[in-house]
Protein backbone atom coordinates (compact mmCIF):
# COMPACT_ATOMS: atom_id res chain seq x y z
CA UNK A 1 0.00 0.00 0.00
CA UNK A 2 1.34 3.79 -0.63
CA UNK A 3 2.18 5.71 2.02
CA UNK A 4 1.40 9.14 2.67
CA UNK A 5 4.35 11.66 1.54
CA UNK A 6 5.16 15.40 0.39
CA UNK A 7 6.72 16.88 -2.22
CA UNK A 8 10.15 17.97 -1.53
CA UNK A 9 11.54 20.04 -4.36
CA UNK A 10 14.92 21.07 -4.85
CA UNK A 11 14.31 24.71 -4.25
CA UNK A 12 13.03 24.38 -0.98
CA UNK A 13 15.58 22.16 0.65
CA UNK A 14 18.81 24.36 -0.94
CA UNK A 15 16.41 27.26 0.45
CA UNK A 16 16.62 25.88 3.70
CA UNK A 17 20.03 24.58 4.07
CA UNK A 18 21.60 27.71 2.43
CA UNK A 19 20.12 29.99 4.94
CA UNK A 20 20.83 27.98 7.57
CA UNK A 21 24.74 27.75 6.72
CA UNK A 22 24.91 31.64 7.00
CA UNK A 23 22.36 32.18 9.72
CA UNK A 24 24.57 29.82 11.99
CA UNK A 25 28.12 30.13 10.95
CA UNK A 26 30.36 32.11 13.54
CA UNK A 27 30.12 35.43 11.61
CA UNK A 28 28.10 35.01 8.97
CA UNK A 29 30.96 33.59 7.04
CA UNK A 30 30.42 29.80 6.49
CA UNK A 31 33.95 28.29 4.76
CA UNK A 32 33.26 26.52 1.64
CA UNK A 33 29.66 27.31 1.59
CA UNK A 34 29.59 27.10 -2.35
CA UNK A 35 31.08 24.02 -2.66
CA UNK A 36 28.61 22.42 0.31
CA UNK A 37 25.74 23.41 -1.65
CA UNK A 38 26.83 22.37 -5.07
CA UNK A 39 27.06 19.28 -3.54
CA UNK A 40 23.93 18.67 -2.05
CA UNK A 41 22.46 20.03 -5.21
CA UNK A 42 24.37 16.85 -7.35
CA UNK A 43 23.51 14.44 -4.14
CA UNK A 44 19.93 15.80 -4.83
CA UNK A 45 19.63 15.15 -8.27
CA UNK A 46 21.45 12.11 -8.24
CA UNK A 47 19.42 10.09 -5.80
CA UNK A 48 17.64 7.56 -7.53
CA UNK A 49 13.94 8.95 -5.54
CA UNK A 50 14.56 12.41 -7.74
CA UNK A 51 12.37 13.43 -10.74
CA UNK A 52 13.12 15.66 -13.06
CA UNK A 53 10.17 17.69 -14.62
CA UNK A 54 11.59 20.06 -17.40
CA UNK A 55 14.53 20.68 -15.20
CA UNK A 56 12.38 21.16 -11.96
CA UNK A 57 13.92 18.64 -9.92
CA UNK A 58 11.81 16.94 -6.62
CA UNK A 59 11.14 13.80 -4.61
CA UNK A 60 8.39 12.52 -2.38
CA UNK A 61 9.09 11.37 0.90
CA UNK A 62 7.44 10.56 4.04
CA UNK A 63 7.24 13.74 6.65
CA UNK A 64 8.71 12.08 9.21
CA UNK A 65 11.78 10.89 6.82
CA UNK A 66 12.73 14.40 5.90
CA UNK A 67 15.03 14.94 9.23
CA UNK A 68 16.99 12.12 8.65
CA UNK A 69 17.55 12.77 4.49
CA UNK A 70 19.00 16.06 5.16
CA UNK A 71 21.21 14.34 7.84
CA UNK A 72 22.36 11.64 5.65
CA UNK A 73 22.70 14.11 2.80
CA UNK A 74 24.95 16.53 4.67
CA UNK A 75 27.01 14.14 6.78
CA UNK A 76 28.49 13.01 3.86
CA UNK A 77 29.72 16.01 2.59
CA UNK A 78 33.48 16.46 4.08
CA UNK A 79 33.24 20.01 3.92
CA UNK A 80 30.00 20.29 5.79
CA UNK A 81 31.51 18.14 8.69
CA UNK A 82 34.67 20.70 8.99
CA UNK A 83 31.90 23.52 9.67
CA UNK A 84 32.21 21.92 13.18
CA UNK A 85 35.43 23.22 13.38
CA UNK A 86 36.43 26.62 14.88
CA UNK A 87 37.87 28.73 12.40
CA UNK A 88 41.31 28.60 14.67
CA UNK A 89 41.19 24.73 14.57
CA UNK A 90 40.66 25.09 10.57
CA UNK A 91 43.79 27.03 10.51
CA UNK A 92 45.79 24.88 12.59
CA UNK A 93 44.94 21.89 10.67
CA UNK A 94 43.26 19.93 13.46
CA UNK A 95 41.25 17.16 11.89
CA UNK A 96 37.27 17.00 12.71
CA UNK A 97 38.05 13.35 13.41
CA UNK A 98 40.72 14.10 16.09
CA UNK A 99 39.43 12.26 19.58
CA UNK A 100 41.04 14.80 22.03
CA UNK A 101 39.11 17.82 20.56
CA UNK A 102 36.91 19.49 23.37
CA UNK A 103 33.63 18.56 22.95
CA UNK A 104 31.10 21.26 24.45
CA UNK A 105 31.72 24.92 24.04
CA UNK A 106 29.96 27.48 26.50
CA UNK A 107 28.63 30.73 25.95
CA UNK A 108 26.14 33.06 27.15
CA UNK A 109 24.59 36.20 26.40
CA UNK A 110 26.98 37.91 29.08
CA UNK A 111 30.30 37.20 27.44
CA UNK A 112 32.01 40.12 25.80
CA UNK A 113 33.45 39.63 22.39
CA UNK A 114 35.18 41.56 19.79
CA UNK A 115 35.98 41.28 15.99
CA UNK A 116 38.48 38.03 16.36
CA UNK A 117 35.61 36.21 19.30
CA UNK A 118 34.16 34.30 16.39
CA UNK A 119 37.69 32.67 15.00
CA UNK A 120 37.22 30.50 18.12
CA UNK A 121 33.24 29.46 17.76
CA UNK A 122 32.01 26.76 15.69
CA UNK A 123 28.49 25.02 14.15
CA UNK A 124 26.81 22.41 16.28
CA UNK A 125 26.23 20.10 12.94
CA UNK A 126 23.44 18.14 15.05
CA UNK A 127 21.49 21.43 15.92
CA UNK A 128 22.18 22.52 12.18
CA UNK A 129 20.10 19.88 11.09
CA UNK A 130 17.67 20.27 13.26
CA UNK A 131 17.26 24.11 12.39
CA UNK A 132 17.25 23.28 8.66
CA UNK A 133 14.71 20.48 8.76
CA UNK A 134 12.60 23.44 11.11
CA UNK A 135 13.18 25.58 8.14
CA UNK A 136 12.40 23.28 5.66
CA UNK A 137 9.25 22.72 7.07
CA UNK A 138 8.84 26.60 7.68
CA UNK A 139 8.77 27.18 4.12
CA UNK A 140 7.01 23.92 2.50
CA UNK A 141 3.89 25.18 4.91
CA UNK A 142 4.06 29.00 3.67
CA UNK A 143 4.15 27.35 0.09
CA UNK A 144 0.36 25.70 0.59
CA UNK A 145 -2.76 27.02 0.39
CA UNK A 146 -6.47 25.10 0.51
CA UNK A 147 -6.66 24.63 -3.29
CA UNK A 148 -8.18 21.59 -3.98
CA UNK A 149 -7.96 20.26 -0.49
CA UNK A 150 -11.08 17.37 0.11
CA UNK A 151 -12.10 19.78 2.97
CA UNK A 152 -12.73 22.63 0.95
CA UNK A 153 -16.81 23.46 0.63
CA UNK A 154 -17.91 22.25 -2.61
CA UNK A 155 -19.79 25.56 -3.32
CA UNK A 156 -17.40 28.04 -2.17
CA UNK A 157 -17.29 30.91 -4.11
CA UNK A 158 -13.09 31.04 -4.13
CA UNK A 159 -11.08 28.29 -4.89
CA UNK A 160 -8.87 29.64 -1.99
CA UNK A 161 -11.20 29.76 0.33
CA UNK A 162 -11.30 27.69 3.36
CA UNK A 163 -14.02 25.66 5.34
CA UNK A 164 -15.41 25.82 8.56
CA UNK A 165 -15.22 22.53 9.55
CA UNK A 166 -13.10 21.30 12.65
CA UNK A 167 -10.07 20.12 10.21
CA UNK A 168 -9.64 23.36 8.51
CA UNK A 169 -10.11 25.75 12.19
CA UNK A 170 -7.43 24.15 13.12
CA UNK A 171 -5.38 23.68 10.01
CA UNK A 172 -2.11 25.67 9.99
CA UNK A 173 -2.33 26.54 6.40
CA UNK A 174 -6.06 28.67 7.22
CA UNK A 175 -5.08 31.68 6.39
CA UNK A 176 -7.38 33.05 8.67
CA UNK A 177 -4.88 32.59 10.96
CA UNK A 178 -3.22 35.15 13.31
CA UNK A 179 -0.21 35.51 15.02
CA UNK A 180 -1.31 36.94 18.28
CA UNK A 181 1.58 37.02 20.21
CA UNK A 182 2.55 39.44 22.54
CA UNK A 183 5.94 39.42 25.10
CA UNK A 184 5.24 39.57 28.19
CA UNK A 185 7.70 42.30 29.73
CA UNK A 186 8.33 43.83 33.08
CA UNK A 187 10.25 46.89 33.92
CA UNK A 188 13.66 45.98 35.64
CA UNK A 189 15.90 47.55 37.87
CA UNK A 190 15.03 51.04 38.60
CA UNK A 191 12.59 51.39 35.64
CA UNK A 192 8.86 51.58 36.76
CA UNK A 193 7.29 50.14 33.15
CA UNK A 194 8.08 48.16 30.13
CA UNK A 195 6.83 49.48 26.46
CA UNK A 196 5.17 46.94 24.33
CA UNK A 197 7.44 47.75 20.86
CA UNK A 198 11.43 48.05 20.97
CA UNK A 199 12.99 51.56 20.18
CA UNK A 200 15.52 51.27 17.57
CA UNK A 201 18.31 50.71 20.24
CA UNK A 202 16.05 47.30 21.20
CA UNK A 203 15.54 48.75 24.52
CA UNK A 204 11.93 47.36 25.43
CA UNK A 205 11.79 50.39 28.14
CA UNK A 206 9.83 53.67 27.86
CA UNK A 207 11.35 56.80 26.22
CA UNK A 208 10.19 58.64 29.25
CA UNK A 209 12.56 56.71 31.50
CA UNK A 210 15.19 56.20 29.33
CA UNK A 211 18.69 57.77 30.49
CA UNK A 212 19.20 58.80 26.52
CA UNK A 213 15.79 60.62 26.54
CA UNK A 214 17.37 64.22 25.76
CA UNK A 215 19.84 63.29 22.99
CA UNK A 216 18.10 60.53 21.43
CA UNK A 217 17.13 62.03 17.76
CA UNK A 218 14.73 58.54 17.66
CA UNK A 219 12.76 59.61 21.13
CA UNK A 220 8.99 59.02 20.97
CA UNK A 221 7.30 61.80 21.93
CA UNK A 222 3.89 60.28 23.09
CA UNK A 223 2.87 60.20 26.72
CA UNK A 224 2.99 56.85 28.38
CA UNK A 225 -0.67 57.43 29.88
CA UNK A 226 -1.88 58.15 26.76
CA UNK A 227 -0.52 56.07 24.32
CA UNK A 228 -1.51 52.52 25.38
CA UNK A 229 1.49 50.83 24.96
CA UNK A 230 2.72 50.70 28.32
CA UNK A 231 2.54 47.86 30.22
CA UNK A 232 3.07 45.92 33.76
CA UNK A 233 3.47 49.55 35.56
CA UNK A 234 4.69 49.05 39.35
CA UNK A 235 2.60 49.85 41.53
CA UNK A 236 3.99 53.01 43.31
Amino acid sequence: MRQKTILVSERTLLFAIAGQLFDQAPNRQPRKAEIIMQKVRDAFRTDKRCCNDNEWYSMRLPGKEVYQFIKDLLFAIPEFRELNLSQIEYENGVSVDDESRGKYSFVTRYDKYDSESWKSDFIDLDAFVRNAERMFWVIYDSEQDCFGCVNQPINTDSTLACGDSEKCKSCSINPNHTNNYESRRFPKGKYTFACKCDCPKSRYICCEECDDRNTCEDKCESKSDECGLAMNRRKS
